[in-house]
C-alpha cells in the first residue's frame, strides 16, 4: 500500500531547487512542479484527486511562458482564492526565500503557513507538517485505505471520471447511517463495472463483437463467467471469484438501476428494507472486483496474449476434439460433461450416457455442434 503523498509545486525557480526535492523524498513527499499560477492551477483543476496539499512560492509567473522579471506576488493570492474554490480540504504552504514577504505581517495573515526557504529547520518544520496535514485529510486517508480500487479511478485505467463516484461509494461504507436512498446509487456501480469491460476489452479480455453488440453489458458479464454460448475459453481470463463478482453485481444492479425489478424486484425490496446491507455488499464486491482487477490488469497487458485465451465456439467446437469430465450424472439419465481447464459444461442426453457407460469423473473428448439457431451447443461423438 503507497503511503506517498503527492504535493503541487508552484514556484518558477524549481528547476533549481534540487535540494528542496531531496528532502521532499526524504519525508516521502512527490513533488509535482510549476513555475506559474496557470500552469499550477491548470493541473489542479484537471486532476484534483490526484494531491493531498499544495506548496507555494511566494513570487511566481502567471503562466509557464513567461519570462524572467515578471514574477509577481499577486499571482499567489490568486492561486490560493482558486485552490480554495475546488477545495477547501486541500491545504497551501508558502516556501519563499524572499526575506521581506517572510517578515510581512499582511503576507503572514492571508497565508498562515510560511517557511523561509533555504533554512533547515524551516524546511524540515515546513515537510513535518506537510506529512501530518496530509496523512489527516479524511480524502488521503480513504485513498490509503482503498489504494488499488482509487488507482483504477485514473486515467491509466479506468479514466479520473470514475473517482468521484468510488468517492461518494467508499463514504457510504465508512459511514453506513448517512446512507440515503440506497437504490439510487446501483447506476454508479454499473457505470465503474461497465468502465471495467471498455478497459478488458482494450487489453483483448473481452472481444468487440460482444462490446458492439446491444447487449454488452450483461455480454460482457457472460464471457468473463465463461458462460457465453458463442465463446470458449482456452484460458481462464480473470480469477472465477472475480468473475463471479461481476456477474453478482451486474444481477443487482441491472435489475435494480434501471427502476424495473423485472426478476430480482431489487429497486422495491431496497426501498422496503429497513437496512442498508444488500447496497453495502454490493460496494464491498466492487472493491474487490477493483482490487484485483489492478493487478490483473498489470500482469496481461499484451492484448496479442490475451486475445490468444478465448476463441468464438462454433470455431473451436466444429473442428476439434474437447477434452474434459462428468461432473454429474443426474436422476433423470442427464450427464454433464466440463471442459478441463475451462467453465465450458454441455449437457449428455441420457442415450450416450447409457450407450457409453459413462461414470462420474470419468474423463472423455467430445464433439460438439452448434444448434441450427446458434443458442445452443450438442455433443455430436464421445470417445472414452
Amino acid at each position: 500500500m503507497s503511503r506517498k503523498y503527492n504535493v503541487l509545486w508552484i514556484d518558477d525557480q524549481h528547476e533549481s531547487l534540487d535540494a528542496v526535492h531531496k528532502t521532499a523524498t526524504d519525508f516521502d513527499i512527490k513533488l509535482w512542479p510549476y513555475k506559474s499560477m496557470n500552469g499550477g492551477c491548470g493541473e489542479l483543476e484537471a486532476n484534483l484527486s490526484k494531491y493531498d496539499a499544495v506548496l507555494l512560492d511566494a513570487k511566481f509567473f502567471e503562466n509557464e511562458t513567461d519570462v524572467p522579471g515578471t514574477e509577481d506576488t499577486r499571482w499567489v493570492h490568486q492561486a490560493k482564492d482558486r485552490i480554495r474554490d475546488l477545495d477547501n480540504t486541500l491545504a497551501y504552504f508558502v516556501l519563499t526565500g524572499q526575506a521581506k514577504t517572510y517578515a510581512s505581517p499582511e503576507f503572514n495573515n492571508a497565508f498562515p503557513h510560511v517557511f523561509n526557504k533555504g533554512v533547515d529547520e524551516d524546511e524540515d518544520a515546513l515537510f513535518n507538517m506537510l506529512v501530518d496535514t496530509c496523512a489527516n485529510r479524511e480524502l488521503t486517508k480513504l485513498k490509503h485505505k482503498y489504494h488499488n480500487p482509487f488507482e483504477m479511478c485514473t486515467d491509466a485505467y479506468l479514466g479520473k471520471k470514475h473517482f468521484d463516484r468510488l468517492h461518494n461509494l467508499v463514504l457510504d461504507i465508512e459511514n453506513p447511517s448517512q446512507i440515503k436512498i440506497a437504490q439510487d446509487s446501483l447506476t454508479g456501480i454499473r457505470k465503474i463495472i461497465e468502465a471495467i469491460f471498455s478497459k478488458l476489452n482494450e487489453i483483448g479480455c473481452i472481444p468487440d463483437e460482444i462490446m458492439q453488440d446491444k447487449g454488452w453489458i450483461n455480454g460482457s458479464g457472460l464471457f468473463l463467467s465463461g458462460k457465453h454460448r458463442d465463446y470458449i475459453h482456452q484460458k481462464e481470463i480473470l480469477h472465477p471469484v472475480i468473475a463471479f463478482n461481476i456477474f453478482k453485481i451486474l444481477n443487482i444492479t441491472q435489475d435494480g438501476s434501471h427502476n424495473q425489478g423485472s426478476n430480482l424486484g431489487v429497486d422495491a425490496y431496497m426501498a422496503s428494507n429497513s437496512n442498508t446491507f444488500l447496497y453495502q455488499s454490493t460496494i464491498l464486491l466492487l472493491l474487490d472486483t477493483l482490487d484485483c482487477v489492478k493487478s490483473f490488469i498489470d500482469n496481461n497487458m499484451d492484448k496479442a496474449t490475451n486475445l490468444a485465451k478465448w476463441t468464438k465456439a462454433q470455431t473451436a467446437l466444429g473442428s476439434a476434439s474437447i477434452r474434459g469430465k462428468v461432473t454429474r450424472i443426474a436422476g433423470n439419465g442427464w450427464g454433464t460433461f466440463k471442459q478441463d481447464g475451462n467453465t465450458l459444461e454441455v449437457g449428455i442426453p441420457p442415450s450416450m450416457v447409457t450407450s457409453n457407460k459413462l461414470k462420474l469423473n470419468q474423463s472423455l473428448e467430445i464433439t460438439t455442434q452448434p444448434s441450427s439457431d446458434g443458442t445452443k451447443t450438442f455433443i455430436k461423438d464421445i470417445t472414452v
